[in-house]
């Protein structure tokens, strides 16, 4: 008997549907890569965003407990001051607060700051303050020789008076420095010690101060810049705003990368970092202001 040819059970697969199934395969792949990558990058959008929040909320909170201190000091002696008043005295001299619109131009070890000329890149200038107010054991975290600190937590060197008392005078400086591609908020006290970074990424610190319209009772507030303020004991509230940015160059071409600064201006991030800014008000009540 004669049998005919025997068809293989196998049959190849065509030039056409090979191209089709790996087609298929690197879309599959493609999608799936995506999702991947494009979590990641979120997630990595919300731990900036929650490391901006936590470290402005520090940073403010440092910087509204530090202003409420401002002219604190034990009364040590009854005076009479110009307008007839009797008042106490303390053993602070100069003025408790010293505020600058561009920041500070010189940090002297053993005297009082002085202030940057306004020019014409104010709009994106910091501000910059020295906090001056006796410190004591109850007011400071006490060092480790039992004396009080700064607000970097070294101890400070008392002030021998003219009576021979000693006295623990804070001086606590305040300002935004940048270096290295960095942007710190800073601070430091008078002494050998320059101010050291307090929280990192803080581009942008703005204060303005509440003056009030009128001599009324209950008068609203105008905020004016520290160079527009003629006698800071008239200031009733202090606005403070915060700029900060992300570590690293996070957002892509196909995310929006304005935002608004300290004066509600529309900026644009051109290095591709996240960027907001925090806004706080503190109602001052100070002791005095010279």
């Amino acid at each position: 008997m004669r049998l005919g040819p025997v068809r293989s059970r196998y049959r190849g697969v065509s030039l056409l549907e090979l191209l089709v199934a790996l087609s298929l395969g690197l879309t599959l792949i493609t999608t799936v890569m995506m999702q991947v990558l494009g979590g990641g990058r979120g997630q990595r959008l919300q731990a900036a965003q929650a490391q901006m929040i936590e470290d402005a909320q520090i940073a403010l909170d440092l910087l509204r407990a530090d202003l409420m201190m401002a002219g604190h000091a034990w009364p040590r002696r009854a005076q009479t001051g110009s307008s007839g008043l009797a008042s106490w005295g303390d053993d602070l001299t100069g003025p408790v607060l010293l505020a600058c619109d561009a920041g500070f131009a010189s940090l002297p070890s053993n005297g009082a700051p002085s202030c940057a000329t306004v020019g014409a890149g104010s709009a994106s200038a910091s501000s910059a303050i020295e906090i001056a107010y006796e410190a004591d054991v109850y007011s400071t975290v006490v060092g480790s020789d039992g004396r009080p600190t700064d607000c970097l937590g070294n101890s400070i060197a008392p002030t021998v008076l003219p009576d021979g008392r000693l006295a623990f005078l804070a001086y606590n400086r305040w300002q935004i420095s940048s270096s290295s591609g960095r942007s710190e908020l800073r601070c430091g006290g008078r002494g050998a010690s320059g101010p050291q970074p307090v929280v990192d990424q803080a581009e942008r610190l703005v204060l303005t101060w509440g003056l009030p319209v009128d001599t009324s009772p209950g008068t609203a507030l105008r905020y004016v810049s520290a160079s527009q303020v003629t006698d800071f004991a008239q200031v009733l509230a202090i606005r403070l705003c915060l700029q900060m940015r992300s570590a690293d160059a996070l957002l892509g071409p196909q995310d929006m990368r304005t935002y608004r600064d300290c004066h509600g201006v529309t900026q644009s991030s051109s290095d591709g970092r996240l960027r907001r800014s925090f806004h706080t008000t503190v109602a001052w009540r100070h002791h005095r202001a010279r």
